[in-house]
């Protein structure tokens, strides 16, 4: 090399080399490639600064274009041999500068002139390592490495390759970490180059690849074990990586099965090599210090190598028992604990979980190791969880099961808990469409939630139920209904659902209430997902292991929930055509699996659908039963009497053809079935075998018949009227219980049309009678299992059977010849059928029920049955329509022999209900006869002395007490007998002017006690019942003040029709007329209405004579009434709260003020044209009523309003119509069922104050006074066009 101050030639160096040699640099120089080659060439003897200097030089010059690229174009391979001799020299000068800057420029050389330059180096730097120590060589080896990195096709320009091999291999025996490292990259890339010995078999001669691999296996893994450094550690994973997969060490480690299929294996014999599981043993130790390595690329390598061995096809036993026995899972499990500390850590997860995965295989030597990591792995779980399709979300899951199987118990309470949140978790995200998850995946996700399930404390996790209540829906879901797509998944998800239907039963009573939610969801889900599974199943012919596994949870709800469960999930399956179903299953699928599990079943719906254990018959038989209907048609046709499975067979046709009675299922075409149960009566005469209960099989014989024939009869079908004979011989002969069993309407219906089956169908009557008197809750449960009063009701509504002519029938017979109980209980029948229907009474009566209960009361029956019998009669009394008391004689005969009873005293202080109720009895008599019938009863009543000398008694004993009265309301025993004999009196009233009016003067009511004699019929003069509508409780008063109003306006009535004088004085009308206005004011509205009403009364006898009319005007409260009635409609808020209501009845004494002959002068002044615009003011259509309107009509028929005024209230009137109009075309009015039957004296007088005429109307009133409001301004309207014509 020279500078430009030479004399040499201006192209050749000083040495006199060829001028091409000298390449020129940018800055102007120029460097002569001979004489760096011969200074490089000579490194070992020429001083180091020297070749140092010439290393730098053309370092520098390497980076210059100017000299590169005639260096690459006319000198590629000329500084690649000196280079190669300058790395030899500096090793055997051992200057490791040298070495260094060297094997940099070599490394330049090769990346900037390219392959020629490389190649040399390469072959030179090759042969130089293929032989004699290279504990000189770091340099030169690492320069080699670089070379191999990064050189294309490195290893074609490698002479001796083989060598080269064994001289690396060799040296990994010297202990400089620096120098194995270097050869093991070496070796890394020349197996990465294919440049080993077992890439070029047919070059290595007679070379034992054997001994090679195992010296280069034991040497390799001796030099992991004893590093700590990471970057040897990496060099060496990667070649036992990268020659594994090659396959030598599956020779070395996996060939010889006697030494490593799960046993010690023989030593190794007379080589220097160690014996294979010594290998095996070194193999685990040595990786253990790289899996707890920091380096990242060095763990996942580690778990990679490890990976391959245990996913060798080869016999692996020996390698996993090892790496089990030196604990290296405990490894694995501390790589995966220390990854939650570091981020980007999911290649080592995966790898960690593959080898976790792979050692898993040996479960017995494993499970122990699984236990104590599996705290470790719940983390891992959680977080594979949140990532669809995951490499190892399957694996964590199954070593999470191993573990579970494996160690029961392991988990705790929280542990299973949070697992259980984290697969219920995928599975919702798979079943929303979120996230997908493999087959895998599912498939064990549901396994380990039923080791769960099956885990001995799993009953004491709260949270557990509604987890598998949503996985279980979620399961279920994403494979029965996408079938096609996840046939292999639906066992899986069926074997959730029934583990958890099992987890519901188990435990105690606590832990069961608290899984209630989580069996209702599972019966819905089998009641809405599986079942459209089975009703797709006949048509789609889907696969039998799904039919069995549904099957299975089917029974076991059907057998073991509690509470009403199992019914209403066997009523929801016979309801979808369950019968059908189950012999198309056991068409499509004819094994005797199918058969059974379908039998199984049905004989479960049976026992839950008719009771009295009926699907045992079909348990014991179904062995024999055939897989089609019509077979099971001709069975029942055959004679059985001599072969007991035959009579087995044909009892459980027989109840699966009453079963599917219920539900509207048909096995064959009604005539087939009438035929065949005909036939089936004709030869086997209705008898069974001894071991079969004949009395429960006959009932349902009976009941099946029934019901065919009862069908038969709507389509006009012809029957064996032999076969009826021999069944109605049978039923009359033998022992049936008609209550045992569910009854169908129409077969009921039927039986009880039949008069030929009086006899049998009136004992079980009697027997339905004790039952619902022994167990009325039962029987009034709405049940559809048996007979209940309901259907009896119904029947008897129907007027299509002889139920109500049966049950009188059979009243009359016990009367005579049964006992006080069952004369009871068939009376309690009857009257809970009136409690129903009570409009069954008029057939009660025309069946003769009268002369029945009279026969009652002419019996020395005890006084419980009599009172049941007279709230009996009262009943009918009450709900039968009129036209049905024809037969009055049959009545006059009962009611003389009720007033029996009071012709020998009564103690009206006793608390006794049944005097009382024969007084309500009465009355209701006394009611009908003002409609013209049962008139000789009513005459009886009336004239009855016993009675009137009673009610004397008792009104001179109210009289008596004075103010103290006010304390005897209905809850003390003299006042509610009080009550009732006003009510008598009150009755009374009404019937006197019906059936005796000509013979009656009513003024006789109007005389004072001392005046007169007692009355010959029931009646209380006017005075006594002021002083009882003075001094009496709201209730007396109520009825008093009835009286009174029923009593003048009859008085008034025949004072105008015969325009007769008042006999009374006017001493005695003032006093009445003052107790009738003090109670106008009175709180309870009816009592004022009736007051009110009174008072009207009285005024319209103003026109009748002079006493009236002083008695009239004489009289303060008028004034006093009018005006607080003119404030209350100008002005609301300012009136007492106890007028407020009876604004009508005010409204009906103006009225009456205003008819007066001479009309008060304060009245014309009070309702002066100022008054009369504020109450048109405050008026709208929503508080007019028809009171307030005939108060209008009057003030313009006597001239009161002003033209203004009537047009004002036209308009108002009008909008008012037509609201009413609208309101009757779009309210529907509810109608509310009353209670017409009685129990005690309490529904008595409930009952007859209801009967009383109600002068404030109430909400049940609502359509009647919207009529009279309509008559109302209709009359104002014609009115008003009457006075504008004049």
């Amino acid at each position: 090399m020279e500078s430009d101050g030479d004399e040499a030639p201006p192209h050749a160096c000083g040495v006199g080399h060829r001028a091409s040699h000298s390449l020129p640099t940018s800055a102007g120089g120029r460097v002569c490639l001979s004489c760096a080659a011969a200074l490089l060439s000579s490194a070992a003897s020429a001083p180091s600064h020297h070749v140092a200097h010439a290393l730098a030089t053309l370092s520098l010059a390497l980076a210059d274009p100017a000299f590169l690229a005639p260096l690459r174009a006319a000198h590629p391979r000329l500084l690649a041999a000196p280079l190669a001799e300058a790395l030899a020299g500096a090793a055997a000068r051992r200057d490791a500068a040298l070495a260094v800057q060297a094997c940099d420029l070599a490394a330049d050389l090769a990346a900037a002139v390219g392959a020629p330059a490389a190649s040399e180096l390469v072959a030179r730097l090759a042969r130089v390592l293929s032989s004699g120590s290279l504990v000189k060589h770091l340099h030169t080896v690492h320069c080699l490495g670089l070379l191999l990195n990064s050189t294309k096709d490195a290893a074609a320009y490698i002479g001796d390759k083989l060598s080269l091999f064994f001289n690396l291999v060799n040296d990994l025996r010297l202990p400089s970490d620096e120098i194995r490292g270097e050869i093991l990259f070496v070796l890394y890339k020349l197996s990465i180059l294919n440049a080993t010995p077992w890439d070029n078999v047919c070059d290595n001669g007679d070379v034992d690849l054997s001994a090679i691999g195992r010296s280069l296996l034991q040497l390799s893994l001796e030099v992991l074990l004893k590093t700590q450094n990471d970057a040897v550690r990496l060099n060496c994973v990667a070649l036992l990586l990268t020659l594994a997969k090659k396959g030598p060490f599956d020779i070395l480690l996996l060939s010889d099965p006697s030494s490593i299929n799960c046993v010690e294996g023989e030593e190794s014999t007379q080589r220097d090599y160690m014996s294979l599981n010594a290998s095996l043993v070194l193999f685990a130790e040595a990786i253990k210090g790289s899996l707890l390595s920091t380096d990242l690329e060095v763990q996942t390598g580690t778990l990679d190598l490890i990976f391959h061995f245990l996913s060798s096809d080869a016999n692996i036993c020996g390698l996993l028992q090892t790496l089990i026995d030196e604990n290296v899972a405990d490894y694995v499990f501390e790589v995966l604990r220390l990854s939650g500390t570091r981020g980007n850590n999911d290649l080592l997860v995966i790898s960690s979980i593959q080898v976790l995965s792979l050692l898993a295989r040996s479960e017995e030597k494993f499970k122990e190791k699984l236990a104590i990591g599996l705290s470790t792995l719940l983390p891992v779980l959680h977080y594979v969880a949140e990532i669809p399709f995951h490499p190892v979300q399957s694996h964590v899951l199954r070593l999470v099961w191993i573990c579970m199987v494996n160690c029961s118990g392991i988990l705790s309470l929280p542990q299973e808990e949070q697992i259980a949140c984290t697969l219920t978790a995928i599975l919702r995200r798979n079943g929303n469409g979120e996230l997908g998850m493999s087959s895998e995946t599912f498939i064990l996700v549901c396994s380990i939630l039923i080791e769960i399930l099956k885990s001995p404390h799993a009953h004491d996790i709260e949270k557990l139920p509604p987890f598998i209540e949503e996985a279980s829906k979620y399961a279920i879901s994403s494979t029965i209904l996408h079938e096609y797509d996840s046939m292999l998944l639906v066992p899986h998800s069926l074997l959730l659902l029934k583990e958890a239907l099992i987890f519901c039963f188990e435990g105690s009573k606590d832990h069961i209430s608290g899984k209630k939610d989580l069996e209702d969801s599972i019966i819905e889900t089998c009641g809405t997902i599986l079942l459209h599974w089975l009703e797709s199943a006949v048509v789609d012919g889907n696969d039998e292991e799904t039919l069995a596994g549904i099957l299975q949870i089917f029974q076991i709800i059907l057998s073991r929930t509690s509470d009403n469960k199992p019914f209403k999930f066997a009523e929801l399956l016979a309801s979808s055509s369950w019968f059908s179903l189950s012999f198309g299953f056991m068409g499509l699928f004819p094994t005797d699996h199918v058969k059974s599990a379908v039998y199984l079943v049905t004989c479960s719906i049976v026992d839950r659908v008719l009771g009295c254990n009926y699907g045992e018959a079909i348990r014991d038989a179904y062995i024999f039963l055939p897989s089609d209907p019509t077979e099971l048609m001709y069975l029942l046709g055959q004679c059985s009497s001599e072969d007991f499975n035959l009579a087995s067979c044909q009892c459980a046709i027989l109840v699966i053809l009453y079963a599917c009675s219920f539900y509207n299922e048909r096995l064959a075409a009604d005539n087939q079935i009438l035929a065949s149960v005909e036939q089936y009566i004709l030869l086997n005469g209705g008898t069974f075998p001894h071991e079969i209960n004949g009395s429960v099989m006959l009932t349902l014989l009976v009941h099946l018949y029934a019901f065919v024939r009862g069908i038969s009869y709507r389509c006009s079908i012809p029957h064996s009227p032999e076969a009826e004979k021999t069944l109605f011989r049978v039923m009359t002969r033998r022992e049936w219980d008609l209550l045992v069993i569910r009854v169908h309407p129409v077969a009921v219906k039927w039986l009880f049309q039949k008069e030929e089956l009086m006899e049998p169908l009136a004992l079980q009557m009697l027997n339905f009678c004790k039952t619902f008197c022994e167990d009325e809750t039962v029987m009034l449960s709405n049940s559809s299992q048996l007979l209940d009063i309901q259907m009896v009701a119904e029947l008897v509504l129907s007027g299509e059977t002889s139920i109500s002519l049966l049950l009188v029938s059979l009243l009359n017979q016990i009367v005579k010849e049964g006992t006080e109980d069952e004369v009871f209980s068939v009376v309690n029948v009857i009257t809970e059928i009136l409690m129903i229907f009570p409009c069954t009474s008029d057939q009660f009566i025309s069946c003769g029920f009268v002369y029945a209960l009279r026969g009652i009361y002419s019996s020395s029956y005890p006084s419980r049955i009599k009172t049941v019998c007279s709230c009996l009669i009262f009943s009918i009394l009450y709900s039968a329509r009129a036209l049905t008391f024809s037969q009055e004689d049959e009545w006059l005969a009962l009611t003389v022999k009720l007033l029996e009873f009071f012709s020998s005293g009564i103690d009206y202080a006793s608390s006794d209900q049944e005097h009382k109720i024969l007084i309500g009895i009465l009355c209701l008599i006394l009611h009908h006869s003002a409609n013209k019938v049962l008139v000789e009863p009513a005459k009886a009543i009336i004239l009855n002395n016993s009675l009137v000398s009673l009610m004397d008694a008792i009104v001179h004993e109210a009289y008596a007490k004075g103010p103290s009265l006010f304390q005897h309301n209905q809850e003390t025993a003299f006042g509610e007998f009080l009550i009732l004999i006003l009510l008598l009196v009150f009755f009374s009233l009404r019937s006197l002017n019906a059936i005796l009016e000509v013979r009656i003067d009513w003024q006789d009511f109007l005389q004072h006690s001392n005046d007169a004699q007692s009355f010959s019929v029931l009646g209380i003069p006017c005075h006594d019942l002021c002083c009882l509508m003075h001094f009496g409780p709201s209730s007396i008063k109520l009825i008093a003040s009835q009286c009174l109003l029923e009593l003048l306006t009859r008085i008034s009535d025949q004072r105008i029709c015969l325009n007769a004088e008042l006999r009374c004085s006017v001493k005695y009308l003032k006093s009445i007329i003052a107790v009738i206005e003090g109670l106008v004011f009175s709180e309870d509205s009816k009592v004022a209405g009736n007051c009110g009403a009174c008072l009207s009364v009285i005024l319209g006898w103003e026109k009748f004579g002079s006493q009236e009319k002083t008695a009239v005007r004489e009289s303060k409260w008028f004034r006093l009434i009018m005006e607080e009635f003119a404030v209350a409609l100008t002005a609301p808020g300012l009136t007492s709260k106890s007028f407020t209501n009876q604004q009508k009845f005010a409204a009906n004494i103006a009225v009456s003020l205003l008819k007066l002959t001479q009309v008060p002068d304060w009245l014309t002044s009070l309702f002066d044209s100022h008054l009369i615009s504020g109450i048109v003011a405050s008026l709208s259509a929503r508080n007019v009523t028809a009171e307030i309107v005939n108060l209008f009509s009057e003030l313009m028929a006597k001239k009161y309003l002003s033209q203004e005024h009537i047009v004002i209230l036209h308009n108002l009137f009008q909008v008012c119509r037509r609201q009413v109009y609208e309101g009757s075309s779009k309210a529907q009015l509810s109608e509310q069922m009353v209670e017409k039957v009685v129990r005690n004296t309490d529904d008595v007088l409930a009952l007859l104050f209801g009967l009383m005429p109600n002068q404030y109307a109430d909400s049940g009133a609502v359509q009647g006074e919207q009529q009279k409001l309509l008559r109302e301004i209709d009359l104002f309207f014609q009115e008003s066009s009457r006075r504008e014509q004049h």
